[in-house]
């Protein structure tokens, strides 16, 4: 018996010193960051007990234990000028087009400006203890002030680190230590027909949880179209009910790790009617990584237009107007390559059927966005494509939207990604009309460190950090490789001198 008992022990211990290593050996090559906090025992991490309770029926309260506290409640205070919120895919979706005039612009309520209400809330999900949380760009658009409420209630101001319009991914940042956060699970894994909860703040109540199953994966729905023309879409559809206030929130498995941020819900009205979507968290993981290390997406294009097979209105047109008689299939038909682009450089040509990626199925435009949205410029992917009743294999070098093939560090893209602004040198008639000899003027401005302290296009900086700034390259010479406390002093168009600052990286 006492050898018995010896051997339980010792394999015991040998099992917690395998998992100990190989976790630290996780963490020393990958870091704690790069990728997201990923669970190195998610394959053995065995939930499936919790699952059912004495009755026999579905139990998940071990899996709201372990992720509920790591959703929080983002609040947007936005300075908008018609009173009206943000524009937010819960509020319509899959409508009709002649509604969008009607209902697109204030979704039936309008907000009476104070500035201690915020203008939009919605959820977000922490993924690392000290403090990096993820949601969607729809819910931190046009703030000027994003609040992180937490479980327990208490309240932080958040910084904005950066944010994706391609894939309505941000990133947000609160200063604390030891929070409970959620791990990242492997998408790409997930299953339909397995169990999901969607965790979230629907109509500003706190730690609301839904079940579900995963319905489909790799949904396009043309939702991020007008946010910009590199939209990624490939969402896993779910019928857990999730409704206004969730976006952002955690999709989880019975393991309790996440597999998707919540983003959208099919529905005219508004409310849930039976599917929500949900960005994939290999997708989200790429984005937030490309954000905390390299200040902004560093996103890879193939270099083509075409459309799905599986689309017979678009094909039967296409076979009219190129006399071509091709079959329905799984596949992508490309009806266009641009020159330059890695595409081209490898052979590929207008007519060609992309079959696989790197041995993965293209069924459709998702599954092509999505495995080329999760790579870098530089990386090279194996591609199947039938060409004229053969099957041919291409080996393509993918390149930025610029046709680099490099990765751009945070000093390269300081100007336009991270600070979120372009800039020009300033004209004569600005130098004569507000009194100076100096400065650069703002010409275009997005989201990010300018928009998040007020700046707005037309303003002229004139310092940072107390140098005078005389042409726009003088901002990346200022901050190139700078961490701290950063001041810029600015001229507004009514001529108000303007001092506001921000904390870099």
């Amino acid at each position: 018996m006492k050898k018995i008992i010896f051997y339980i022990l010792a394999s015991s211990l040998m099992s917690s010193v395998v998992t100990i290593a190989a976790y630290k050996k996780y963490v020393k090559e990958e870091g704690l960051f790069y990728p997201p906090y990923f669970n190195p025992l998610s394959e053995k991490a065995k939930l499936n007990s919790s699952l059912v309770s004495s009755a026999g029926l579905p139990d998940f309260t071990k899996v709201v234990e372990k992720t509920v506290h790591a959703v929080v409640n983002v609040k947007n205070y936005s300075k908008n000028s018609n009173n009206q919120l943000p524009f937010d895919p819960f509020d319509f979706f899959f409508g009709f087009p002649d509604d969008f005039g009607e209902r697109g612009g204030n979704s039936g309520r309008n907000y009476q400006k104070k500035d201690d209400l915020p203008g939009y809330h919605g959820s977000g999900v922490i993924v690392s203890p000290d403090g990096y949380i993820v949601t969607n760009h729809h819910v931190i658009k046009d703030a000027d002030k994003i609040e992180i409420t937490l479980n327990d209630q208490r309240s932080y101001r958040a910084r904005l680190i950066g944010t994706d319009k391609s894939t309505d991914i941000a990133l947000l940042k609160i200063n604390e230590k030891n929070l409970p956060f959620i791990y990242f699970s492997d998408s790409n894994k997930v299953k339909v027909g397995e169990w999901v909860l969607a965790i979230g703040n629907p109509f500003d109540l706190n730690s609301t949880v839904t079940a579900g199953i995963i319905s489909a994966k790799n949904r396009s729905l043309g939702l991020l179209r007008g946010e910009t023309q590199s939209a990624i879409e490939s969402f896993f559809q779910t019928d857990a009910a999730v409704n206004p206030g969730n976006s952002g929130g955690a999709l989880v498995n019975t393991n309790g790790e996440l597999i998707g941020i919540n983003t959208a819900i099919s529905s005219n009205s508004g409310n849930f009617i039976g599917y929500s979507f949900a960005a994939p968290s290999n997708l989200v993981g790429k984005v937030i990584r490309d954000i905390r290390k390299y200040g902004a997406v560093q996103r890879a294009y193939l270099g083509v237009r075409g459309m799905d097979l599986s689309k017979t209105e678009y094909l039967k047109a296409y076979n009219n107007e190129t006399h071509q008689n091709i079959k329905t299939q799984q596949g992508f038909l490309i009806g266009e390559v641009f020159e330059k682009s890695g595409a081209y450089d490898s052979g590929i040509k207008k007519g060609d059927i992309i079959k696989s990626i790197d041995g993965k199925k293209i069924q459709n435009i998702a599954d092509l966005s999505f495995i080329i949205g999760t790579k870098h410029p530089g990386d090279q992917v194996k591609i199947d494509i039938f060409r004229k009743k053969e099957m041919k294999v291409f080996y393509v070098i993918l390149k930025d939207i610029k046709g680099r093939t490099k990765i751009r560090n945070k000093e390269e893209i300081i100007p336009l990604e991270f600070l979120g602004a372009k800039f020009e040198v300033l004209g004569k008639e600005d130098r004569k009309d507000f009194g100076i000899d100096y400065g650069i003027k703002i010409i275009e401005i997005q989201v990010g460190r300018l928009s998040d302290i007020g700046m707005e296009e037309g303003d002229i900086i004139l310092s940072i950090n107390g140098v005078k700034i005389r042409k726009p390259n003088d901002v990346n010479r200022i901050l190139k490789n700078y961490s701290g406390d950063v001041t810029i002093k600015s001229i507004k168009q009514n001529g108000q001198v303007y001092i506001a600052g921000f904390e870099m990286n």
